[in-house]
This record gives structure tokens, sequence and C-alpha cells, in this order.
């Protein structure tokens, strides 16, 4: 874990791409219902604010030296202290490339996520056009990221029971400190800055068992097969 990313987050290019992903989630989380959302986000200055949307109220916890800090409490990624089941919204914005204990964290993301919940993943395309970029200046700043796919990240979800909905590419082609507005998404996309996870949690639910009739229950009570008619005297 690098102990100054703060740096490399603070970058003007790194900034204009976080407000743009922002833009880019708005419109999702809008049509999210419930109480509470969590945001976990990269250190830095004070981030876009999430566009207009429906829920109550949103966590908003920054990655600081290996720790999420928040106006009043200070967790461990792996150790959220939030009941199971409490957010309706999930947003981890190039967080979980930034952590060793990456897994822990995503477990902790979803007990804390409610059945239907709605997760948004984040990270930097490690197969993408500012690589070359990102090698240089993660360098310079003493940044490590844990470069992964989104793909890699829908299998780590699954086993978690969190169903990918839709693999997205919000980000930019190239770094720039300018935020470009959003265009018609285009095969090129996905060899962009940053990937976008849409996921959902599964419903938990019981489904009761339908016990077989046995064989003197069916012969008190006949039945016709499927499609047979029955003939009129």
């Amino acid at each position: 874990m690098s102990e100054s990313p703060g740096r490399f987050y603070a970058s003007a290019p790194v900034r204009a791409l976080l407000a743009r992903e922002m833009a880019a989630i708005g419109p999702i989380a809008a049509g999210v219902y419930g109480n509470w959302g969590l945001l976990l986000r990269p250190q830095g200055p004070a981030p876009t604010p999430l566009a207009p949307h429906v829920l109550g109220s949103m966590v908003d916890l920054e990655l600081d030296a290996g720790r999420l800090r928040g106006s009043a409490l200070i967790c461990a990624p792996e150790e959220l202290p939030f009941a199971s089941e409490s957010f309706k919204l999930v947003i981890a914005q190039h967080v979980l490339e930034q952590l060793d204990a990456a897994d822990a964290c995503a477990a902790e993301l979803a007990r804390v996520l409610a059945p239907e919940g709605v997760a948004l993943v984040l990270g930097f395309n490690p197969a993408g056009t500012w690589r070359p970029w990102l090698a240089l200046n993660t360098r310079r700043s003493g940044t490590h990221l844990h470069l992964a796919t989104a793909h890699a990240w829908q299998q780590r979800f699954a086993r978690e029971e969190i169903d990918t909905l839709q693999i997205r590419f919000p980000g930019a082609m190239w770094p720039s400190a300018e935020l470009a507005p959003q265009a018609a998404p285009t095969a090129l996309a996905r060899f962009g800055s940053s990937w976008l996870l849409l996921a959902r949690k599964r419903r938990s639910v019981l489904t009761p068992l339908r016990l077989r009739r046995g064989a003197r229950e069916m012969s008190l009570k006949p039945r016709l097969a499927p499609g047979t008619q029955r003939a009129c005297a």
C-alpha cells in the first residue's frame, strides 16, 4: 500500500477523470431508491458531488494511508463498521485497486449491500491508452496500483453473490486536465482510461419445497395427463 497516493489523485488529469466518472454514474444513482448510500473514493481534494438522487443520505469515505476516513469515523477497508445490508447503493471509485486486501474489502462491500442493491465499481483500465501515463505518474508519486480488468472483478463479485449487469467504459481516451463532454459509446471506448462495473446483489429469498404426492394419494385423486380431454357421454 502506498503511503502517499494523494499527489497522484490530486493531479489535474485524474481529477478531470474522477469528475467525468461521477457524471457518468449520476443517471444510474438517480434510479436507486433507499435510505442510505456508500461512497468510497481515493484521497484528494473535495470530490465532485454526485448528481441529484433519491437516496436519503450518502456516507462519504476517503481512502487515506490504508484507512477509510469520514467526517465521524475511521476504519479499515476490510472492517466496515456498518450493519449488514445497510446500503441500497455502494460506489467504489478507484479504491479497490489501491488495496493489498482488495478481496476482503469486496466481501465487506457485499455484506453491507442490501438485497437488490446496486454496486458501482470503477478502476483504471490495465489495457487502456492511459497505461504509459499511469506507469510514469504512479512511479513519480510513489503510488502502487493493483490494476485488474472489469471482467476479473466480475468473477470476484460473483463469488459474493453480486451479479454484473453491465460493464461500461466512461473514461477519456487521453489524459487531459479538461473535463471533456461525454460522447456516444464507440468500439474504441473499451481502450479508454477506466471501466465501470454495474452490478446488483441477489435477492435473499427462501423457496419452499413442494413435496411430491404419494402413490396412494394419486390413486385416490386421479388427474388427467396434460393435453388430454375428457370425453362427453
